[in-house]
C-alpha cells in the first residue's frame, strides 16, 4: 500500500510540475484517492478494535495475573503499533495527495478556456 500511495504521489507531483495534465489524469486522481479513502476508513476501523482488544487485555491483567492475558497483550500492544505506523503513513499520504489534487485542478482550470 505504501508503494503504490509513494508512486501516486510522485506522479502528481510530476504532472503538478510539469503542468501536462488532462481530464483523464484527473479523474484517474480521483479514482485513486477514493481508493485511498477507503483504504484509510477500513484501517481506522482496524486499528481502533486491535486497541479496544489491548485495552481488554490490560484490564484483565489488571484484574487477575493471567500469563496468557499478559502475552495477549504484549501481542496486541506490537500489532497496535505497526497498525498506528501504518495508518499514519497512510492518513499522510493521502493528505498529501489531496493537496496535489488541489494544484492539479487550480491547472486544468487555468488551461480550460474561459
Amino acid at each position: 500500500m505504501k508503494k503504490t500511495l509513494s508512486r501516486k504521489i510522485s506522479l502528481a507531483e510530476n504532472l503538478v510540475k510539469t503542468k501536462n495534465l488532462n481530464k483523464d489524469d484527473l479523474d484517474d486522481f480521483k479514482g485513486w484517492i477514493e481508493f485511498f479513502r477507503h483504504e484509510r476508513l477500513i484501517h481506522l476501523i482496524a486499528t481502533v478494535f486491535v486497541g479496544l482488544c489491548d485495552m481488554i487485555s490490560i484490564v484483565i491483567i489488571t484484574i487477575s495475573v493471567s500469563y496468557s492475558a499478559l502475552i495477549l497483550s504484549a501481542l496486541l500492544t506490537v500489532l497496535l503499533i505497526f497498525y498506528i505506523a501504518h495508518y499514519y503513513a497512510l492518513e499522510n499520504g493521502t493528505q498529501k495527495l489531496y493537496l496535489l489534487f488541489d494544484e492539479m485542478i487550480k491547472i486544468a482550470r487555468s488551461k480550460s478556456p474561459k
